[in-house]
């Protein structure tokens, strides 16, 4: 009974110091960070799993496994918010567990009853944290405590051996800050005089294996890749890393109002009360670290610590990547206070062990009633944690007949889990990651009536709303615009020209400009079949395409293979009023973000096809030259755009049917749909470059990490082409 009242009492300790934060976030919207593991978990409901987080070619995707279930049963937003909380009051429970084997059962209730109130940034990640943030730690403090019951008792079984190894595995899988504070804790637990049996090591190992088995996985798929997060500080930057380490622990450990889970946002704490707090932190931990049972704890402590002044990734105000220290933080200082409270909590010496943990925890419900008048406020939440409200966009959406859309990454993925399965979002390139394959980038890509949701002053790299309208209007290009609430939807682009009116392929000739034969392959209307060029291109490479009849031109397509970067490669045209004539400039590309547009929308970086515009200007032949080095020009078909040429009719059925059987993840019957689209009205350049796109991912992974088209990274596109 003593037990359940003491838990009874945590629990309102919890509610009494975090709840005012609770009530003030719990309906706001999930931030596009929690999106990812929603969406992934959505899809692993329905039988696509993933290893590493999409857009994201680093973190582990447990969160989405141990989300899945309660996504099944609750909506997207409830479920995310209970899992916060879960994890919030689980690392009470381990605080308690790890402080009672390292300094007795009062050690256990007095870490317990400071992790319950909690650091205000404890409280503000348990509300708005993203994953695996709130995760990891805990999975390393099991770990941690398995090591302190097998120095006690020695009688662990293999399958308790390999159940916590398959912990520390998936911690590991989850996220690399998981490695130095299994080491710490580990090398400390040995010090301390562990001395696991060689039957518990090998179970460890074997679970340990079996839980990080997803990392080999994705490398051996090619899902993962190497990333900053990794990266360590070269040795000139190390004083940097110290500076950055002590603003990241004021933050987190409350000495300094964090507004925000990453930002420079503060506010400092009144004197009195950070001198209080200062002077309790340092008397409960000091104590905390003399006891010899507190060894692990500190070590796992400064092993995260120093692997956050190290890393090339962290920075002052990136506290997340500190958050792990709370565990052993916690523990050590229920160990501290009590030891100076003694054998009796009601003595002088208990006495003063109360004053001290009020003089910690009376600091710490300050902040967590600050935090929460501060995100009382709508605008702070949309200001700073970058979520304005979505729910007016998937609206304007559905109102538009618009199903897909390229968005900033601030909400690319909010708009797909609350647009629901009806509406795929995508970054039109990876603004985290430049380079790193999209989730659902093809599907949008591929989707005639995708529209672009942008927001005026949020972006990581995409246009901004006036950014991208001034772009438009450089290209010729009009489109309808949505105000839907604090972000802006553009839609109904009209191009200027008519994607339809293609000249037949029999008044086209196609010729390398270095001499030769002409090259039917490429105007076969076959996108299975074309030319490479037997070198690479280089300045003054190029192509020389031959109109039968002058006439007035608008642009030029080249369809490309997708596995090179051909697109990105600078080059000019030029139009002859004659075969023989001079030429004259009257394009350069490709546009800055490799903008252009194509398939019914303005789209970038990569997309199989290089769309030179003419500006309907008569000609007799055009030519295409490359101006920078670059690879074999793998050419697949040719098309010329020209106001006079027919209408070309058909295939629209069999492009719908594609496009559905695409965003299916069907895309052997995409393929088979878009190739026969092709044959219907072969003058539509994006038939054939959308059959070539969907036979690239039909050979690629189907239910495991599955990716679109590299983007080519064109945030860099058109930023040095030479002149």
């Amino acid at each position: 009974m003593r037990r359940l009242l003491a838990v009874a009492a945590l629990l309102a300790l919890f509610a009494l110091a975090r709840g005012p934060l609770h009530r003030a976030t719990f309906a706001l919207p999930v931030s596009n960070d929690d999106a990812i593991p929603l969406l992934i978990a959505r899809h692993l409901l329905a039988g696509e799993a993933a290893t590493i987080l999409w857009n994201q070619p680093y973190n582990g995707t447990l969160d989405a496994f141990l989300l899945a279930p309660l996504l099944a049963a609750l909506p997207h937003h409830a479920a995310f918010r209970l899992y916060e909380l879960l994890c919030a009051l689980a690392m009470v429970g381990l605080c308690h567990a790890l402080a009672r084997r390292a300094g007795g059962e009062a050690a256990g209730w007095a870490a317990a009853a400071l992790a319950a109130i909690g650091t205000p940034y404890a409280a503000l990640m348990a509300a708005t944290g993203p994953t695996p943030n709130f995760l990891v730690p805990l999975l390393a403090g099991v770990v941690a405590l398995f090591g302190y019951r097998e120095r006690e008792r020695g009688d662990a079984s293999t399958s308790l051996a390999a159940g916590v190894g398959l912990v520390a595995g998936l911690a590991v899988w989850d996220s690399a800050l998981a490695v130095p504070q299994l080491f710490g804790a580990a090398l400390g637990l040995l010090l301390l005089g562990l001395r696991p049996r060689p039957r518990v090591i090998a179970a460890l190992a074997l679970g340990a294996a079996l839980g990080a088995s997803p990392l080999l996985l994705a490398r051996a798929v090619g899902a993962s890749a190497a990333s900053t997060v990794t990266d360590t500080r070269p040795q000139w930057l190390w004083a940097d890393g110290l500076r950055d380490l002590g603003h990241a622990t004021a933050g987190l450990s409350g000495l300094e109002l964090a507004l925000v889970i990453d930002g420079p946002e503060r506010e400092t704490l009144p004197f009195a009360a950070r001198a209080a707090l200062g002077a309790g932190l340092l008397a409960t931990l000091a104590a905390g670290v003399t006891r010899r049972s507190g060894l692990p704890l500190l070590l796992h402590a400064l092993a995260l610590a120093g692997a956050f002044a190290w890393s090339r990734r962290t920075g002052p105000d990136e506290v997340r990547y500190l958050y792990g220290l709370l565990v052993p933080g916690y523990a050590l200082a229920g160990c501290g206070l009590a030891r100076l409270a003694g054998a009796k909590w009601t003595s002088a010496r208990g006495a003063g062990a109360v004053a001290v943990a009020l003089a910690v925890a009376a600091p710490w419900v300050h902040g967590h009633w600050r935090l929460a008048e501060v995100w009382s406020d709508p605008a702070h939440a949309a200001r700073v944690w970058q979520v304005p409200p979505v729910a007016p966009a998937v609206a304007a959406l559905q109102s538009a007949g618009s199903t897909s859309a390229y968005a900033s990454l601030q909400f690319a993925g909010r708009l797909g889990l609350e647009g629901g399965w009806g509406v795929r979002a995508s970054q039109a390139w990876n603004e985290r990651i430049p380079d790193d394959p999209l989730r659902f980038r093809d599907e949008v890509d591929l989707d005639p009536g995708a529209s672009w949701v942008l927001h005026p002053h949020l972006s990581r790299g995409m246009p901004r709303a006036g950014g991208f309208r001034a772009l438009l209007a450089s290209q010729g290009v009009r489109a309808r615009e949505t105000a839907a609430g604090e972000v802006v939807v553009f839609h109904g682009f009209e191009g200027p020209w008519d994607e339809r009116r293609s000249l037949p392929a029999s008044q086209l000739s196609v010729e390398p400009l270095s001499g030769g034969s002409p090259l039917p392959s490429v105007v076969d209307r076959d996108a299975a079949s074309g030319w490479t060029s037997p070198t690479g291109l280089a300045r003054g490479v190029g192509l020389r395409v031959r109109l039968a009849t002058p006439q007035p031109v608008a642009a030029l397509v080249l369809v490309v293979g997708l596995d090179a970067d051909v697109e990105e490669v600078a080059w000019s045209a030029s139009l002859r009023a004659t075969a023989e004539a001079p030429g004259e400039i009257v394009a350069s590309g490709p546009a800055r973000f490799g903008l252009r547009f194509w398939n019914g929308a303005p789209r970038a970086g990569r997309q199989g096809a290089i769309v030179v515009p003419l500006g309907g200007r008569e000609a007799a032949a055009v030519d295409w030259v490359a101006q920078a080095p670059g690879p074999p020009l793998d050419l697949r078909e040719v098309f010329v755009l020209a106001p006079g040429a027919p209408v070309a009719e058909g295939g629209g059925a069999q492009a719908r049917q594609a496009l559905s059987a695409a965003r299916d993840g069907t895309w052997r019957a995409a393929a088979s749909s878009y190739a026969e689209a092709a044959r219907e009205a072969p003058e539509r350049a994006s038939f054939h470059a959308a059959r070539l796109r969907a036979e690239w991912r039909a050979g690629r992974r189907q239910r495991l990490d599955v990716e679109s088209l590299p983007d080519g990274a064109p945030g860099e596109w058109g930023r040095s082409r030479p002149e």
